[in-house]
């Protein structure tokens, strides 16, 4: 009975989608995302001419003198050069093989309640990565330490260059998704899996209909399934509510707007 209805759901929505404007058509843009319950507390100690960070992985201290240091046991990095800018702003530099891949400005508002990370990402994608953290004190720093100094929780995440705004187009039963990652791939509603191509993290994608306004994605890596992705479109057809699960207990929530 439950197959005869499912099957049923399908024959039915298929019309409005593959017809010659879906709902789902345009281009979509993630608003700032911010978290549903408090992360990690950030801790940073700059003093003296030395940089801390003791909530890294792995934690590191380096001098802020402006010149690359060697970091060890990082994924990313294998040198960092820390700046003080002023008594609100420092800079940092993250170099891999003497590349850079990651450039950051971190600065401390008036008050010293909160801090504005704007770090770009150079390498990952095919255009560089803008993104911009807000951050409330959590804690102060030693007297006498920069502002930069204390512990910090994280209230807002955006990519600021809009580098993940996605194009979805619905034709003959299948979507079709493009971002300005490079990230693409064009899969039927009917489950079947189709190649996921330009992404770091899965080779391949399948789609289902769950009703005419919510798609479930299946990211999958050499068939085995990794992610499910569901898009809920609002109403007015201007929003469009994701539900991330990675299948290891965290879920994570956003909004996107529709831009075009």
């Amino acid at each position: 009975m439950q197959k005869t209805q499912t099957l049923w759901v399908g024959v039915l929505l298929f019309p409005a989608l593959c017809s010659a404007q879906s709902a789902f058509d345009g281009t979509w843009r993630p608003d700032p995302q911010k978290p549903s319950h408090p992360g990690k507390t950030e801790i940073a100690a700059l003093a003296d001419g030395r940089y801390e960070c003791p909530s890294c992985t792995p934690p590191y201290t380096a001098k802020a003198d402006g010149h690359d240091q060697p970091l060890q046991g990082n994924p990313y990095f294998d040198t960092i050069s820390i700046t003080i800018v002023d008594d609100h702003t420092i800079a940092k530099s993250g170099k891999k093989d003497g590349k850079v891949i990651a450039d950051t400005k971190v600065t401390v508002s008036a008050d010293g309640a909160i801090k504005t990370e704007v770090q770009t990402i150079i390498g990952m994608a095919r255009v560089p990565i803008e993104l911009t953290s807000k951050f409330s004190r959590v804690s102060a720093g030693k007297p006498g330490s920069h502002l930069i100094s204390g512990g910090w929780q994280m209230t807002e995440m955006d990519v600021s260059n809009h580098a993940e705004d996605t194009t979805f187009k619905v034709s003959g039963g299948a979507l079709s998704m493009i971002d300005r990652m490079g990230r693409s791939f064009t899969a039927k509603f009917d489950g079947t899996p189709a190649p996921y191509k330009g992404s770091d993290e899965f080779n391949g994608v399948s789609l289902k209909l769950i009703d005419e306004r919510t798609i479930e994605e299946s990211d999958l890596n050499d068939g085995k399934l990794g992610k499910i992705s569901r898009w809920a479109l609002s109403p007015d057809g201007q929003t469009l509510h994701v539900r991330f699960d990675d299948l290891h207990g965290h879920m994570q929530e956003q909004d996107g707007h529709k831009v075009k």
